[in-house]
């Protein structure tokens, strides 16, 4: 009888260790609350997550996946906001790598769970950011790509450096697997991204922004897993040499546009064009600011805000009256939509935008690419 009880009490207490180490995570299952508004206050956040998968996905910013670094989560087919504002850079704005993961693989894979999407996002107090989550672990077929830059982030995108969004990858990132559900040939774009510590902006560049004839795009052929030809594997770029940009001429100008109107909201355009802003934003509601980048620089543009039915003429304040603007590759350009001081609001001359040049972007102020913040 003594050694049935001394075998239970062995037992019992086998059982409790492995209920303590056994699970990947420390938070006792309870996933739903990285969901909910009220945790870290997310319901307040700046930063929208657009989940377009069918699974529901935590968000990890950190380079290791453990529940300490998880920031938030996204349910399947939904959209959340996670909250930054208790960082410290929070006022003057900056950024982080956000890793989507699917929960039901951190459940049981916890810290070596492979990671699904990830992004460089920014934040900013009085400006949002809005990035989509595109699933790279499902399907029958694969390629296997490499980025082969050591200092900054990289984006695959389909067709065109402005198409869509296939993976991010961090820099120096190698062998890393992307499913695909068809083995359809498609034609990748390599764009690459840091932040920028000055206008605390992301920006992007392609091989041909700085200097390179080569655009920098490979056509690919997905394969499934046991194709006897073996695994699909790409470098970007092509060949076993690092990527090294030292000299980096921005193709474009970044504008920060701020609606100061009460209870309006307004857009950016060029001519009758809605330009959307690199937070992903179509639009600007009132008291917020975002970020655009302009490629059509060294030419006439007809830049205007639209405001209802109204366009605003973006000018600049010496010659308020010119029917274009010119603006440089480089710089940094800032506007402040304002309603005239005793201005009648319901008149369309009532409200100014004007445009001002703050110099060009230094370019060693251009951070290297986190891996995961």
């Amino acid at each position: 009888m003594r050694k049935l009880q001394k075998l239970w009490v062995f037992m019992l207490i086998v059982g409790l260790v492995l209920g303590l180490v056994g699970c990947p995570d420390d938070d006792g299952g309870d996933y739903a609350k990285y969901y909910e508004g009220s945790y870290r206050n997310n319901v307040n956040g700046s930063v929208e997550v657009v989940n377009n998968t069918s699974y529901d996905m935590l968000l990890f910013s950190g380079e290791v996946k453990s529940v300490n670094n998880i920031v938030g989560g996204v349910r399947a087919s939904s959209t959340n906001t996670v909250n930054f504002s208790k960082e410290a850079d929070y006022t003057v704005g900056g950024y982080k790598v956000i890793h989507a993961v699917k929960e039901s693989v951190f459940k049981t894979d916890g810290q070596n769970s492979r990671t699904d999407h990830s992004a460089m996002i920014t934040y900013r107090d009085g400006a949002k950011f809005r990035t989509n989550i595109v699933a790279t672990t499902d399907g029958a077929y694969e390629i296997w790509v490499q980025n082969m830059n050591a200092k900054y982030a990289l984006e695959l995108r389909k067709n065109s450096p402005e198409g869509e969004k296939i993976a991010y990858l961090t820099r120096n990132e190698r062998y890393r697997q992307i499913k695909l559900p068809t083995n359809a040939t498609m034609t990748l774009f390599p764009v690459w991204i840091a932040f920028n510590n000055v206008t605390k902006t992301i920006v992007s560049f392609t091989p041909s922004d700085v200097g390179d004839t080569w655009e920098g795009q490979r056509t690919v052929a997905p394969r499934a897993p046991n194709d006897p030809q073996g695994r699909p594997e790409y470098n970007f770029p092509e060949g076993n040499l690092e990527v090294v940009f030292p000299n980096i001429n921005f193709p474009f100008a970044t504008i920060w546009v701020r609606n100061n109107l009460i209870g309006r909201v307004i857009d950016f355009r060029n001519g009758g064009a809605i330009i959307t802003a690199k937070s992903d934003y179509p639009s600007i509601p009132s008291g917020f600011r975002d970020y655009y980048e302009i490629r059509a620089v060294g030419e006439p543009l007809n830049l205007n805000i639209g405001l209802e039915n109204w366009r605003i003429p973006v000018r600049f304040a010496d010659a308020p009256n010119a029917n274009t603007v010119t603006i440089q590759n480089g710089h940094e350009y800032y506007i402040a939509v304002n309603l005239k001081t005793g201005a009648e609001p319901s008149q369309a001359a009532s409200y100014e935008a004007i445009l001002v040049d703050n110099g060009e972007m230094r370019k060693d102020d251009l951070l290297v690419s986190g891996s995961g913040q």
